[in-house]
């Protein structure tokens, strides 16, 4: 009986770890790619003006370039931290816009569940790239304070966040479906 017990248990411990190795079922069932579409339709749906101006703040393509092809966890953490850091930027961004509420909460709303869901895919492991990630979205922030948080400046940034989340969801159609076992 204790040598069934055992062998139930280190087959259980074997299927949850593989099930971790295979990478985030939510991503790979479609969800993140329509909740990400959804984001994105509401993010250019918000925006009052077609902006000309760009500033010279790049986006991190070398990290999405380059993730790209590592691993799935470090894929999973680096679409973790990007919605984390947009969160932070928006959460200010409600009294200083003339943006839809009803449509800039459902854009926050879902960022937030997208990121919830992944940290269910999350491993406690480091972060490849987050850094620089983090680094990006500090400029960004930067930049909104130079212009005084300005309604132009907002109209910027919602596009650097739309180019960035298109970014994303390229990263995340790396992470494959797990083979037929």
């Amino acid at each position: 009986m204790d040598l069934l017990r055992r062998s139930g248990l280190c087959l259980l411990f074997l299927c949850l770890s593989q099930n971790f190795s295979l990478g985030c079922k939510w991503i790979q069932n479609g969800e993140y790619k329509h909740k990400s579409n959804f984001s994105l339709t509401l993010l250019k749906d918000m925006g009052e003006k077609d902006v000309s101006e760009d500033v010279t703040i790049s986006i991190p393509e070398e990290l999405y370039k380059l993730h790209s092809k590592s691993e799935i966890e470090n894929k999973i953490s680096i679409l973790h931290t990007a919605l984390g850091q947009i969160l932070k930027l928006y959460k200010k961004s409600e009294k200083r816009t003339t943006w839809d509420n009803d449509q800039r909460n459902q854009f926050m709303s879902l960022i937030h569940r997208q990121k919830l869901e992944l940290n269910h895919c999350k491993t406690k492991g480091g972060c490849i790239g987050c850094k620089e990630l983090k680094q990006y979205f500090k400029n960004l922030k930067r930049f909104l304070r130079s212009q005084k948080n300005s309604t132009l400046a907002w109209e910027i940034i919602r596009k650097k966040v739309m180019d960035n989340l298109i970014r994303m969801e390229l990263l995340a159609s790396h992470i494959k479906n797990p083979p037929a076992i």
